[in-house]
């Protein structure tokens, strides 16, 4: 097998996990490259770029940041190898027989191995983003293979080569969130399901509260832009939930009612999410009220 390991990193330490991965790799005697892309990091530059004196290991860095598509597309180009396996830069694998699960299943097209997150961590800051994780991305491969195209995920995924240039991540979609719904719409679209194994990868770093609210706010405005693309809002309201609350309250005129009550229950709805016990309903119910603003727009 020939794999090309693809890793956008950002501000981030990545050699304990490269090293973890070039020692697997290693190991299974297959043709390989570690293919680093730094999204012109302020921090730990210096550290990773040491990471290439480890033989088929290339760390680059940008000399401007282009965002998480871009960058992505950016290492399919880069890449020489027929099968490509993506990841995110603050992960690592749980155990030493990361790679060789993802080999074995080098016949399907698309392999996703999902996540895994650890214990709550000590910091209130980072609770929002952590429970989310726990409850809504932490699933077990036959939790996400019920509706495995509506799972797909940047996180954790291999795919042939050949295959992601024939649809690549939409740049367009600028800062974060639904590059990735996208890409498993575009697999559907095309009759290719993609295949989930038990292959988590244990996530390593939360955003705070904070800092998780306004990216999931970017990701609802960038839904709210794909649906307006003709064709697509049927097929999302599929499979994402806020979307198809969104279309029943629509159809009853409550939108524009949603979307003006919003500036005055946007400061309960931020003192809960960014507290010590976020609820997930009221991070639900606040996203349906801002997509219904981003409606109105």
């Amino acid at each position: 097998m020939e794999l090309s390991i693809c890793i956008p990193v950002y501000n981030q330490d990545v050699t304990s996990l490269v090293y973890e991965l070039h020692c697997q790799v290693l190991h299974t005697f297959c043709a390989f490259e570690i293919l680093l892309m730094d999204d012109c990091s302020t921090s730990f530059y210096e550290k990773n770029s040491m990471l290439n004196a480890l033989e088929g290991v290339r760390y680059v860095r940008l000399s401007q940041n282009v965002g998480r598509a871009a960058i992505r597309n950016k290492l399919a180009d880069e890449a020489q190898y027929k099968y490509l396996l993506f990841m995110d830069c603050d992960v690592l694998p749980l155990d030493d027989s990361f790679l060789d699960r993802y080999i074995r299943m080098k016949r399907y097209n698309v392999v996703m191995g999902g996540y895994r997150y650890g214990e709550q961590p000590t910091s209130d800051k980072h609770i929002l983003r952590w429970k989310y994780g726990k409850e809504r991305e932490e699933r077990s491969a036959e939790e996400r293979s019920v509706r495995p195209n509506d799972s797909f995920s940047t996180f954790n995924f291999m795919i042939r080569k050949s295959l992601f240039g024939q649809i690549r991540f939409d740049e367009s979609l600028k800062g974060y969130g639904h590059e990735d719904t996208l890409f498993g719409l575009s697999l559907k679209r095309m009759g290719i399901s993609v295949s989930h194994i038990d292959n988590a990868l244990l996530h390593l770093n939360y955003d705070t509260s904070d800092v998780f609210l306004q990216k999931s706010m970017n990701a609802v405005a960038n839904l709210w832009l794909i649906c307006q693309r003709e064709g697509y809002a049927e097929d999302l309201a599929e499979s994402i939930r806020i979307l198809r609350c969104f279309r029943w309250i629509d159809r009853f005129g409550l939108s524009t009612l949603f979307a003006k009550i919003y500036p005055l229950v946007r400061p309960s709805c931020e003192k809960n999410l960014l507290g010590k016990h976020p609820s997930l309903f009221i991070f639900d119910l606040y996203r349906l009220i801002y997509l219904c603003v981003c409606s109105k727009k």
